[in-house]
């Protein structure tokens, strides 16, 4: 339905818009949650196995550990989630408040 509105020109149904512009606020956190989680409980496996790390010496000279890599990642979302949370708020208000004048518009 949203595809064949925005091929034609039409708006996009108000609901469909708070929609996607609201639902984030809970499943963004959740989402997150899941991935760290997710790699904190893979770690030990990862670190036991050596997996998907490259360890000295080998032909191409060049070592990668990979389990300080997702130490790494992880330790990304403490600056990085708060700056993408709020980006995300900012882009919510400018379109809803947005959406709520169109309609305003219409109705008058």
């Amino acid at each position: 339905a949203v595809v064949s509105t925005q091929s034609t020109g039409d708006k996009v149904p108000y609901l469909l818009t708070w929609c996607r512009y609201s639902f984030f606020t809970f499943l963004y956190p959740i989402g997150v949650s899941g991935e760290l989680l997710t790699i904190y409980s893979i770690l030990p496996i990862i670190t036991a196995t050596g997996l998907f790390s490259l360890s000295l010496p080998n032909k191409w000279n060049v070592s990668f550990n990979y389990p300080i890599f997702l130490m790494l990642y992880m330790a990304g979302y403490v600056p990085y989630l708060p700056k993408l949370y709020m980006h995300m708020l900012k882009q919510r208000s400018k379109m809803l408040g947005k959406a709520a004048a169109d309609g305003e518009k219409k109705a008058n």
